[in-house]
């Protein structure tokens, strides 16, 4: 078996179809064809089922597609690492959106001012979306707040952060000092997106006091629950870092319910971890 056999098994994963997969490698679809059968008899598993005309990948196939993928993209870093070796380091973060909206840009900035000679990249995504390109390779780094279940994942935690409940100033909870459970039962809420560490932990907390409540709206950052908040639709669900002195809505204190949570600090535990990686850990660790 060789890196071409999973170059085109990739290929032919991504496009369900040997002869857009052939055309897109430059390549005959009898080759891609036989590289396949080529897998297929090296780990005697097969790895598509051939349905109505159409390729589905089997169990074997997705578990060697996901090894496929790791170790085509620990490949590329060392091609990358090995080519560039005095040249500027590279490290791309993942972070989830409120650490990469609220906290991320500073963090880089106060690095930058300490170590030189490593450039940063980042994108924002879910927690759930960051364990898989963790998995996958695509990042080398995560930062997020929700928990992660892949045992193949180091979780590092470095700072907490915690879960609040605001309102519009002229909501009827507003006013009240102190906010009972009860006074939650049948509100209306707009929380984060499915795959959210905040939207995961806030149902698990509603489930764990019986509190049966409306989700009336989904979104994927806090700077909409907020707007979605000060429009009158509800109560929203937003992290302390998200909040500034400028916000004109209400935080209310609910009695006996702490949402409080950690941001951590992710990577896989094969993850080769370059001068570049070791320097932003030890400095946000």
């Amino acid at each position: 078996m060789k890196f071409r056999h999973l170059i085109i098994f990739k290929y032919v994963c991504e496009e369900m179809n040997m002869t857009k997969a052939a055309k897109k490698l430059f390549m005959s679809q009898p080759s891609v064809s036989q590289a396949i059968r080529e897998l297929e008899d090296y780990y005697q598993n097969q790895l598509f089922e051939r349905l109505s005309h159409k390729l589905h990948l089997t169990e074997a196939g997705a578990e060697l597609l996901r090894y496929a993928e790791h170790m085509l993209a620990l490949n590329a870093e060392l091609e990358e690492v090995m080519k560039s070796r005095s040249s500027i380091q590279k490290i791309k973060i993942g972070a989830t959106v409120t650490i990469g909206t609220y906290c991320l840009p500073q963090w880089i900035a106060d690095f930058y001012d300490k170590i030189e000679g490593i450039d940063i990249s980042s994108s924002i995504k879910n927690t759930k979306d960051i364990e898989k390109s963790i998995l996958n390779s695509t990042i080398d780094l995560g930062l997020v707040e929700g928990e992660i279940d892949a045992p193949d994942i180091i979780t590092k935690p470095f700072m907490q952060d915690e879960l609040v409940i605001i309102c519009h100033d002229e909501h009827k909870l507003s006013t009240k000092k102190s906010v009972s459970k009860e006074d939650l039962k049948n509100e209306r809420f707009l929380i984060r997106e499915t795959g959210s560490g905040s939207r995961r932990m806030f149902l698990d907390m509603v489930k764990s006091h019986d509190i049966s409540i409306q989700v009336i709206g989904e979104f994927n950052n806090n700077e909409a629950i907020k707007n979605g908040v000060l429009s009158g639709l509800g109560l929203g669900v937003v992290s302390k870092a998200s909040i500034s002195a400028h916000d004109s809505f209400i935080e209310l204190n609910v009695k006996d319910i702490k949402m409080t949570r950690e941001f951590s600090l992710i990577y896989h535990k094969n993850k080769l971890l370059n001068k570049g990686i070791k320097a932003f850990m030890e400095y946000m660790l």
